[in-house]
Parts: structure tokens; C-alpha cells; sequence
């Protein structure tokens, strides 16, 4: 299908809607883009016999449970509930747990999945290459898009709640498109937008990799600043919306601690509340005064008065136990991205994933798809691969020895909501926490019967199981199926945007 002309979509939106499904008119930075139109209902709802996963260490797990969810919130949790007027579901048979949660992915990556594959490492090691090159190439309605799509994608497996760590975006014009797309997914969390990208070539450019480069993430500019303030007065204004704005600043690990505290003083000044970063260790120390001078740089940031609890870590694969401590101390989160990271073990540089030590140590950790071009959109295989990394070191083999299945669902439920700062709203089935919920249909034969609850879910469960999400009380999806999309329609779009970006991304050369 050729891409959709603005008269064709607002056919397609007006059929919608006069069928009570769904269908909206795109953001201005997405004409031609169908997301779809939630009701915006908050009327009572009660999920009647379910087992219950709660992951809330209280109540644990539930035979035969109900759910009260009103204005949103989770009002009541038992057996034999009721109340007049509510929707009933009947979910006998079904396990119902909380919305899980990614601590960090790329989701604008999703509009060219399958370009490259990590299954040929050689083919992968040209990521920062494929990165450059597709960033110039995109478009504001590519980067809606995307974040629909991407955002979407994570609801149908389950996902309520991810930080979008959103590195892809050159302009203003990209990164408002960028942020309204995952925001009109219905997804929550966080949009943490990149300060610093400033990549100046475009396509049909012959550039030195090494201006290409130093251009990919450079020093916070004004124009920066002022993309920024766009997107919390433009698309990020509501205090009470699923989806924040964060920020990710451009100093980090290589930059100078007065150079790091100028840039995060500022991100603090506007109020946000997410200063997300990538850490990893350097190769060699850096010198005094600047961020990796000892170990991965924590703490210099800690000498320096630079941590606090708004300060999450992706990766750090290899931070100390000291570092661990700081973190823990500070209110600082983690995310390990434990599939991506496997073949980090081969790297002297960086090791295993951290976050069972993490966990250990005692800081709020998760866990994240990270690079979505390459992984799978199935999160229960992210679960059991943070589980089977355990196994890469002397350390991890300790810990996961002592570990039940609800220690692993932990990373991508109730710690992995901590880890996203969301710890008093999500994570697990408790009274007031905001109503994000699944429920798995489990009569598949290939979904155990026996067993935990957990043991169930972590071993078995796959994203065809998810019959059902909530978010914030409001169906997303129902009988297992996306409520008011139309994915043929989005493989459409994308197919069509990659015939267009793919060429002109190709045409840029690297010297």
C-alpha cells in the first residue's frame, strides 16, 4: 500500500469513529498518520476470578482474585466484589499482573527494525555508522510514527511503562514529532530526549567519519535548550499524563565536572525529573577533574555533588560495588539491557549485565529492550534473557542460584517501577497504584499448567498470551487485540517511509 494521502486518512478516521472504534486526525507534525482515539472512559471496572500475580510482597499471588479498578486507580482487591454500574470481566482461568516496565529503549529505532541483526555481529558492528547515516535521513512524520508504533509495539506485550531513551532527533521539528508519537501511543513513562545531537550533513553528503562522529552527540547548544523547553510547554505540559518529559544530558563520562554540573544544573532548574544517561566504563581512566577519572565515573559525580534520584544509568556493566553503593545511596536507578548485553563478555570493557548485583546491592533496577532495530518486541523473552545472564559470571551464578521466578519478573515489575521512578504508581497489583494491567489468557497448551504463578509466566508466557492491558484503567487492548489499530495499515506507512529513507540514508559516504 502506497502511503496514505490526507484525504484518504481522514476517510479512513471519519469510519472510525462512526463505527465507535477508534481513528484521529495525526498531530500537525503527522498528517498522513492514523493513531488511534482512546474514549478518555474512566468508569468503574471489575476484573472478576482472575489469579492474581499482585508483585506486591503482601499479597503475593491470588487464586480465584478481583480487581476494582475506579477513576483509573486500583480501588479494591479480594474475592466476591462487587459494585453497580461497573464493566465486569471474566477472567476466570486467566493470571492478571501488573503492566511490566522497560527501563530503556530506543523507540525510534523500530521504523527500520531488521536492518541490521545481532545475530551477525559483524553486520551490527556498523551500528554507529547505520545510526548517523538514518538520522539525517528522517523525517518529522517518520519520527511520529515511529513513536506511535513503537509505543504500541510495547503495549501489545505487556509493556505499560518504558523510558524512551530518544537519541534520534536532529532538529526540533523531529524531536516534537518524536515525542507526540510516543505519547499518543497511550504508553507511560518517560520521553527522555537527547541533548547534544548535532549531526549538520544530510543526505548525499561525503563526510569524515570522524566530523560525523563528534557531531552524533556534542556539546548542548541554545537551539538544544530551546527543543527542549518546546517539548515540555508543547507536548509534555500536563503534570497528571502517563508520559514525562526527561532529559539526557550531553556531558557525561569523557567531560569535564564543571562542564557536567552546568548542563545538569540546568536540566534540574526546568523540573525535570529523569536525567537519563548511558554509562559505561572508559578503556583508561580519565584525568582529574573529569567524569571516568575513577572507575566508571560515579564517583567523581559523587565527590562532586552530582548524584541525586533523578539520575538513571543505562548499562554500567561493569560499576564496583562501591559505585553500587553511591547509587543506592543517592537514589540513583539502573537499567541493564540484559539480552543486548550478552555479547558485552567478550568485551574487557564493559562484562556482564549488572543488574543482578545491582539488585543485590540494593539500588532500584530494571530492565530494557535497548536497541530495538535488532531485538525482538516480545518482553517476556527480555525477563527470561535477564534471568540467563546470570549465568555469564562466578557473581551472577551466586545470586541467581538463591532466586525464585518472582526475583526475576521483579526487574519488570514492582523494582523494575522503581527504577523508572514510578514506584508509588506502578509495578504491582496494590490499592491507589494507577490501574496498569495484563492479563494472560493461559489456554494455550504450550503455556504450563503447573506451578507458580511466576514460574508460569516467567518460563512460558509470550506476547500471543496477552489477552488484555490497561492503562491507567483504560483499555488498550482487549480479546488479543490492539483497541482501534490497524497494524496493515501502519506495516503500510512504515514500508513506504523505508523506500524513501533507506536510499537516501545508503547515499551518504563516510571518509
Amino acid at each position: 500500500m502506497a502511503e496514505m494521502t490526507r484525504k484518504s486518512f481522514l476517510r479512513l478516521a471519519v469510519a472510525a469513529t462512526t463505527s465507535a472504534a477508534f481513528g484521529r486526525q495525526a498531530s500537525a507534525q503527522s498528517p498522513s498518520v492514523m493513531a488511534p482515539r482512546l474514549s478518555g472512559s474512566r468508569s468503574p471496572l471489575l476484573i472478576s476470578g482472575a489469579d492474581l500475580l499482585t508483585m506486591d510482597p503482601a499479597l503475593q499471588e491470588i487464586e480465584g482474585g478481583d480487581v476494582l479498578v475506579e477513576n483509573g486507580k486500583i480501588a479494591a482487591i479480594g474475592k466476591g466484589l462487587a459494585l453497580d454500574g461497573a464493566e465486569v470481566i471474566d477472567a476466570r482461568g486467566m493470571i492478571l499482573m501488573p503492566g511490566m516496565c522497560d527501563g530503556h529503549r530506543h523507540v525510534w529505532q523500530i521504523i527500520d527494525a531488521g536492518r541490521l541483526a545481532k545475530t551477525r555481529p559483524a553486520h551490527y558492528a556498523t551500528y554507529q555508522n547505520w545510526k548517523m547515516r538514518i538520522i539525517v535521513s528522517l523525517t518529522p512524520e517518520d519520527h511520529y510514527l515511529a513513536g506511535l508504533v513503537g509505543g504500541l509495539l510495547a503495549i501489545d506485550s505487556g509493556v505499560t511503562s518504558i523510558i524512551d531513551y530518544a537519541h534520534g532527533q536532529i532538529n526540533a521539528d523531529n524531536a516534537l514529532a518524536a515525542g507526540q508519537g510516543v505519547k499518543d501511543s497511550g504508553i507511560g513513562g518517560w520521553f527522555a530526549f537527547q541533548l547534544g545531537v548535532s549531526s549538520s550533513y544530510k543526505p548525499g553528503d561525503t563526510v569524515p567519519i570522524a566530523v560525523a562522529t563528534s557531531q552524533r552527540i556534542a556539546k548542548t547548544t541554545e537551539t538544544h535548550w530551546a527543543t527542549a523547553e518546546r517539548l515540555q510547554k508543547e507536548v509534555f505540559s500536563e503534570s497528571s499524563g502517563a508520559m514525562q518529559l526527561g532529559l539526557a544530558p550531553a556531558a557525561g563520562n569523557g567531560s569535564s565536572l564543571e562542564e557536567i554540573k552546568a548542563e545538569w544544573t540546568r536540566v534540574r532548574a526546568m523540573e525535570v525529573s529523569l536525567l537519563a544517561a548511558h554509562l559505561h566504563k572508559p578503556e583508561r581512566p580519565e584525568a582529574k577533574g573529569f567524569m571516568g577519572h575513577r572507575d566508571s565515573g560515579i564517583p567523581d559525580l559523587h565527590e562532586a555533588g552530582l548524584l541525586g534520584p533523578d539520575y538513571h544509568v543505562a548499562h554500567g556493566n561493569r560499576l564496583t560495588a562501591e559505585e553500587l553503593g553511591m547509587l543506592r545511596d543517592s537514589g540513583g536507578m539502573v537499567c541493564a539491557t540484559a539480552m543486548g548485553e550478552f555479547p558485552y563478555m567478550a568485551s574487557a570493557r564493559r562484562g556482564p549485565s549488572v543488574h543482578a548485583r545491582a539488585r543485590a546491592a540494593g539500588v532500584a533496577t530494571g530492565i530494557g529492550i535497548d536497541v530495538n532495530l535488532v531485538l525482538t518486541q516480545d518482553y517476556f523473552e527480555h525477563i527470561r534473557a535477564a534471568f540467563w545472564s546470570h549465568y555469564l559470571e562466578p557473581a551472577g551464578v551466586e545470586l541467581a542460584e538463591k532466586y525464585t521466578s518472582e526475583d526475576t519478573l521483579d526487574f519488570a515489575t514492582a523494582l523494575g517501577a522503581r527504577s523508572l521512578r514510578l514506584g508509588d504508581v506502578a509495578g504491582s497489583i496494590t490499592v491507589g497504584k494507577r490501574a496498569d494491567l495484563v492479563l494472560l489468557d493461559t489456554n494455550r497448551i504450550g503455556f504450563a499448567m503447573q506451578g507458580t504463578l511466576a514460574d508460569r509466566v516467567v518460563n512460558f508466557a509470550s506476547r500471543e498470551d496477552v489477552d488484555s492491558v490497561w492503562i491507567g484503567g483504560e483499555a488498550r487492548k482487549r480479546h488479543g487485540k490492539m483497541m482501534g489499530v490497524d497494524w496493515s495499515i501502519l506495516k503500510s506507512q512504515i514500508e513506504a517511509a523505508q523506500a524513501r529513507f533507506g536510499p537516501e540514508a545508503a547515499s551518504i559516504t563516510f571518509t
